[in-house]
């Protein structure tokens, strides 16, 4: 399962993701993970999050980012859910190519049985393509 949540800088995106994970880790049965770029949620998040920071990675396509997904879950076969916190601030803001990113990872999050809850900073008007059809309301 996949879900984005969409909105403008200072639309409340990044606090209902910290709700969201911490809440998270009392209903899921496995791992929950949150990638940021820096460690500014560090103190937001419950200290059984797993808090993956890209900064120290240069991941300026989709495609490296998503290497950098499969490489997080293939050390971690429990993982249920990854939070993904800004997308376009770790990788780009090409709203064409995250599509691209989301039919790969629709595949990864079937095969592994992991759900994928991504913030974009854009407003929910400039959403197409698969972004539409994972859009949620916050």
């Amino acid at each position: 399962m996949i879900k984005i949540i969409m909105g403008q800088k200072g639309a409340g995106k990044t606090k209902t993701l910290i709700d969201i994970v911490n809440k998270a880790t009392g209903e899921e049965k496995g791992n929950v993970v949150c990638v940021t770029n820096g460690n500014r949620l560090l103190f937001d998040l419950k200290s059984s999050v797993r808090l993956a920071d890209t900064s120290d990675f240069d991941l300026n396509f989709y495609m490296l980012f998503y290497g950098y997904l499969c490489g997080i879950i293939s050390r971690d076969y429990d993982i249920t859910h990854i939070f993904i916190d800004s997308i376009t601030k770790i990788v780009n803001p090409d709203l064409n190519e995250f599509n691209v990113f989301l039919e790969h990872l629709e595949k990864l999050a079937e095969k592994f049985n992991i759900s994928f809850t991504i913030t974009v900073s854009a407003d929910a008007s400039e959403a197409n393509g698969l972004m539409k059809k994972y859009l949620m309301e916050f």
